[in-house]
């Protein structure tokens, strides 16, 4: 798959790559620019369409710069933290099946280690070697995030001392032999998305690394200079908001539309009020959006959202168009597509809400509108929605202990603090019996998406306690048309994952009957690392015979001290 990329020229040399994620606006790296003066960006053009720089393309289209944003964070120092620029273009790009925007991942985008990505480009095919006329590509396997950090340590001591933040993901075989090179930088890493669906995100910003296809597996049993790297990259997930905030202030002086949001999204501090995507009745939202609402109350006060209309492209599990409602930052509470009118969401004691919403590139629906408003206080939930819990306390089915009611669906979605699971603990338990619980019953769930089942309980028998693998757990109580019971009532605790462990701690050796044994390898939801990615862009033979039938390069200019550092093509001499 030949990537849609970006070549920044200066004066007619290639020197670094980069990505659409606007008709006027291209991602790629801060180091591409080390000066932002007029003279030199005079002189720099962004070509889209480009294939083979020998002749012109059939979609080929050649830009002035406007404006180029780097990042306020942005220190050319390796390890390189912050490595991102947004160029603004002097006239909007004509798009066309060459000439797309590139999708950008969500911000609790999980795609794990050894996933294999893509990196293009048209940097040297080799360490100090030629740079290719034609745009080439190459596979990376994403690297753990933990080596990705060791590695780094081996071949940049200070970085043991300066504790940069870790804003980069590192791809690339130990082996060496596929890596991306000088002329590479700035252009994109592109792995599968986490949901699947044949969706591809830009995961990635090519930056740097210590040579080109070196192997780096042995590094501290060789000399510094003949150290190696895997390919190292600026991570997109965690620059998502400075990237919205810049296309967002440009939209605001030029009073266009043409951001990754087709309203108006951002900070929301009314205490209630309607979000709404699009923003007229009767239209449909826009293709490829990324749409971030961010909803703050006043302390004491919770969020309660209400739906008044609700339709999105349906997938059955919302791989494609979605909105995501989480409570602060990274704690998912929904995940709704589809044509279904969502139930009410109710954020006990959060003072903060995020919604989110993406859609991919085709099937627009006619979109949502939401209402917020703080609440205070408990409020008693009723059938449909979906109710967060952050604290010990009792949780009971609809009008318990009378009858619950028919035809209901209710959602408990609980988040235990860090390095703790959840434990649920019975008092009564009443539900409609049936074979394989298909009428009424008490789900509990490891996950958000529902893809986890820890078990699913009818019946009249008080269950054992039932522990998490993690620290969230989602309790989904449902009931069919007819033959109501009394329903349930239980405790919610939260037990740290080293008394677990302790055999002197007899409070917690409940079982978990009929359920896996997951305690040796339980770990809390917001402790995992979501996935390294990182852009490189070309097979080496450096380690014998090339990995790769496609080879790719990017010109980077190495100012540091090293010369065997790749940071690309800052001065734009196409080196």
């Amino acid at each position: 798959m030949l990537l849609k990329q970006v070549s920044l020229q200066n004066r007619g040399s290639h020197f670094c790559g980069g990505a659409i994620l606007t008709d006027r606006w291209i991602m790629t790296a801060a180091h591409c620019f080390a000066s932002l003066s007029k003279e030199f960006l005079s002189g720099v053009r962004a070509v889209v369409g480009e294939f083979d720089q020998r002749v012109d393309d059939e979609e080929e289209q050649v830009f002035d710069i406007k404006s180029v944003s780097v990042h306020e964070k942005y220190r050319h120092a390796l390890p390189m933290s912050y490595d991102i620029a947004l160029m603004e273009l002097n006239q909007p790009i004509r798009l066309g099946a060459r000439v797309r925007p590139i999708c950008l991942p969500l911000p609790d985008e999980n795609i794990p280690p050894e996933t294999s990505c893509i990196v293009g480009g048209w940097g040297r095919l080799k360490e100090k070697g030629r740079l290719p006329a034609v745009l080439r590509e190459v596979q990376l396997d994403l690297v753990d995030p933990a080596k990705c950090k060791y590695v780094l340590q081996t071949i940049k001591s200070s970085f043991l001392n300066q504790r940069p933040a870790m804003t980069v993901l590192c791809a690339g075989p130990e082996r060496g032999g596929r890596d991306a090179c000088q002329g590479d930088s700035g252009g994109p890493l592109v792995c599968p998305s986490g949901s699947g669906g044949g969706h591809w995100v830009a995961l990635g910003v090519t930056s740097w690394g210590k040579g080109c296809g070196r192997s780096w597996g042995n590094n501290s049993s060789r000399p510094p200079s003949r150290r190696g790297s895997p390919g190292v990259f600026t991570d997109v997930r965690l620059l998502l908001p400075w990237i919205k905030r810049k296309l967002r202030d440009a939209d605001e002086q030029l009073r266009t539309t043409s951001t990754l949001c087709s309203v108006r999204d951002g900070p929301v501090n009314d205490s209630d009020g309607v979000i709404r995507n699009p923003a007229h009745p009767g239209d449909h939202y826009d293709d490829n959006q990324l749409c971030v609402w961010t909803i703050s109350v006043p302390p004491g006060h919770g969020v309660l959202l209400e739906f008044d209309r609700f339709h999105l492209e349906n997938d059955s599990h919302c791989r494609y168009d979605r909105l995501v409602v989480s409570a602060g930052i990274n704690r998912p509470v929904g995940i709704f597509c589809g044509r279904f009118l969502p139930g009410s969401v109710l954020l006990n004691n959060s003072q903060n809400a995020t919604l989110v919403f993406s859609s991919d590139v085709n099937r627009a629906g006619s979109g949502f509108v939401v209402r917020h408003r703080a609440v205070r206080g408990r409020i008693d939930p009723g059938c449909s929605s979906v109710v967060l819990v952050e604290d010990q306390t009792a949780v009971h089915s609809p009008n318990y202990p009378q009858l619950y009611g028919n035809d209901c669906v209710l959602r408990w979605v609980v988040y235990a603090p860090r390095g703790h699971v959840v434990k649920l603990d019975f008092a009564d338990f009443d539900l409609e019996e049936s074979d394989r619980c298909l009428y009424d019953s008490l789900t509990v769930l490891g996950d958000v998406e529902g893809t986890e089942e820890i078990a699913v309980l009818c019946g009249r028998s008080v269950p054992p306690p039932v522990l998490s693998y993690n620290s969230v757990m989602v309790l989904r109580f449902t009931s069919d048309s007819s033959i109501a019971h009394r329903g349930f009532s239980a405790t919610l605790t939260f037990i740290s994952r080293t008394d677990l462990h302790d055999p002197n701690t007899t409070d917690v050796k409940s079982r978990r009957d009929g359920m896996r044994d997951h305690q040796d390898d339980w770990t809390s939801y917001d402790e995992v690392d979501t996935a390294v990615q990182r852009s490189s862009t070309r097979t080496f033979s450096s380690q014998g015979d090339p990995k790769s039938s496609k080879d790719l390069g990017l010109d980077m200019n190495t100012s540091s001290d090293d010369e065997d550092y790749y940071s690309g093509g800052s001065s734009g001499s196409g080196k």
